[in-house]
């Protein structure tokens, strides 16, 4: 089926460090039966051999190798994401692998659902010690059924489903344009742009055939290092996203309140428990807005629950 001319996708693929890995993400690419329209693959300031390893790709038609001086996975999604000129956006992580066939699916599901604004598609996971490879499903879903927003995010929230990975999804750039979506600037925000994204979508597809891995248990990763204060940080970054996100949209139609609560703690009570791993001080200012936002009691006893900062503040007042 000839089905080039009819839509356009771009991969943007921010890199840091990953020279034992990103050369095998650049083929799985390179590999397609169908090439996407563009490829962009920026080195955000790596000190190892990645952007040696990368720049081999430069002169692959369609494809551009840039550079950045270390401004964080997403600072770097938001410069790709501005340099785009396809239809339809896929950030594709750089220790990660698509299907040999993912552009070719891809494209013909885009044309067979008459251009959603997303497509929502399974993965699997894979790692070094094959151990614990699993499949990533999509629970809270029906194969092939066009949701609105709200629908999606009250599906998600009542089933309790972790947020699929940022590269299994893909997007109309038009949806990010018209919304003025960016990611917020951290280490790891694929839960910054997910619930915006959902809620905004008017049309979202979903496919729970598997074209991504993603791979776990990577020497080097965050979620392998120690925890720092950055990462706390970092989470506060997306406690604050989320919470001005909430306080622009509220008056949308498809607005799902509850779900967007649930998110909200689900992120602030992450950022809590980072905080006491890396010794950081906790932000109880924002703590506190959040609890007003969301007015809901078991929040705060989960808070009193993990924190011990707030049981010796209380302890104090009584």
């Amino acid at each position: 089926m000839s089905i080039t001319k009819k839509t356009t996708i771009s991969i943007v693929i921010p890199v840091y460090n990953v020279e034992n890995f990103v050369y095998e993400t650049l083929l799985s690419i390179k590999n397609q039966t169908s090439q996407p329209d563009e490829v962009i693959v920026i080195d955000d300031g790596s000190t190892d051999r990645s952007f040696n390893i990368i720049n081999n790709f430069k002169n692959l038609s369609g494809w551009q190798v840039l550079q950045t001086s270390n401004q964080g996975l997403g600072l770097t999604r938001n410069f790709g994401k501005s340099i785009v000129k396809s239809e339809y956006i896929f950030f594709l992580d750089s220790d990660d692998l698509i299907e040999s066939n993912f552009i070719y699916e891809m494209k013909k599901l885009i044309l067979d659902y008459n251009k959603p604004d997303m497509i929502l598609f399974s993965g699997k996971t894979f790692s070094h010690d094959k151990l614990t490879n699993k499949k990533l499903n999509l629970n809270f879903t029906v194969e092939g059924q066009f949701y609105r927003g709200d629908k999606l995010l009250s599906n998600l929230v009542n089933k309790k489903e972790t947020l699929p990975q940022v590269s299994r999804y893909i997007t109309k750039k038009e949806l990010w344009i018209k919304n003025d979506l960016n990611y917020p600037k951290g280490i790891a925000e694929d839960e910054g742009v997910f619930f915006p994204l959902i809620s905004l979508s008017e049309n979202t597809v979903v496919k729970k055939k598997s074209y991504y891995s993603y791979r776990l248990n990577r020497p080097g990763s965050i979620s392998m290092g120690p925890v720092k204060p950055a990462h706390a940080e970092d989470y506060l970054n997306r406690v604050l996203f989320t919470l001005n996100f909430m306080n622009l949209k509220k008056n949308l139609i498809n607005f799902d309140y509850s779900a967007w609560c649930y998110n909200l703690e689900r992120k602030c009570l992450k950022y809590i428990n980072l905080c006491i791993k890396s010794k950081k001080k906790i932000s109880w200012k924002v703590i506190f807005k959040i609890f007003v936002k969301t007015k809901n009691l078991i929040f705060l006893l989960k808070i009193f629950a993990i924190s011990r900062p707030l049981k010796l503040f209380l302890l104090e007042l009584l």
